[in-house]
This record gives structure tokens, C-alpha cells and sequence, in this order.
């Protein structure tokens, strides 16, 4: 099997190492939940609570509501090399183009806000 590689450096990645920067994204998502509906004074409920699922090459980040079933997808995380994708449906991501990195300095948080990845310029 070939050692994969990420298209912005030659290093080889490790799976712990995209883990644990997913969960680093996932924390930094949350937190912009949260700071979204304190700053908008939403008093009804608590924040939606971000969760994932693991498909064979892509992570699907969702937020859920707290009381309820609903849940609708954030971002596509690429398990290979860390790119962010936006969301096409719940199953794919769309197929535009990457929004950011996982491995960025800020986890890509300068290309997502708390609803999902940015727009393409």
C-alpha cells in the first residue's frame, strides 16, 4: 500500500495526528456555537452540540440539537490529508474545492464559521 502524502508538504500523515487535530476542530467549532448563541442571547435552549461520523474517507462533522432529532451537517473533514470541505448533502461534500485545513495554526477556524466552511471568493 502507498504511504500517502498531503498535497502542501511531502510528509507522510499519520491517522493519531489527523484524529487528534479533528478533535481539536471539533472543540474550535464548538466554542464558536457556543460564543454565537450567548452573543445572540438565545435563552430557549442550549447551544446545538457538535458530534462526528466516520465514513470510509471522509469525517462528517454535524451539529444536533439538544433536545431533539434534528441535526444537520457543518463541514466535511478529509481523513487523508485534514482539508475542510463544505457541505453538498448530507451523504458528500461538495465538490468545489477545498475551504481550509485542519492543520492549520488555527485548526481552520479563519475558514469556518459556527454553521459550516466559508464561501469559495
Amino acid at each position: 500500500m502507498a504511504k500517502r502524502t498531503t498535497p502542501w508538504t511531502d510528509q507522510v500523515m499519520n491517522p493519531c495526528d489527523v484524529q487528534e487535530q479533528l478533535d481539536a476542530y471539533m472543540s474550535m467549532v464548538q466554542i464558536k456555537m457556543n460564543e454565537y448563541w450567548h452573543r445572540c442571547g438565545f435563552t430557549h435552549d442550549d447551544p446545538p452540540v457538535i458530534e462526528v461520523e466516520y465514513g470510509k474517507k471522509y469525517a462528517r462533522v454535524i451539529y444536533r440539537d439538544c433536545n431533539g432529532p434534528s441535526r444537520s451537517v457543518h463541514t466535511f473533514i478529509n481523513m487523508i490529508n485534514g482539508d475542510i470541505l463544505k457541505s453538498g448533502s448530507w451523504k458528500a461534500p461538495q465538490p468545489n474545492g477545498v475551504r481550509g485545513n485542519i492543520f492549520e495554526d488555527d485548526n481552520g477556524a479563519s475558514r469556518v464559521n459556527e454553521y459550516g466552511a466559508a464561501y469559495l471568493k
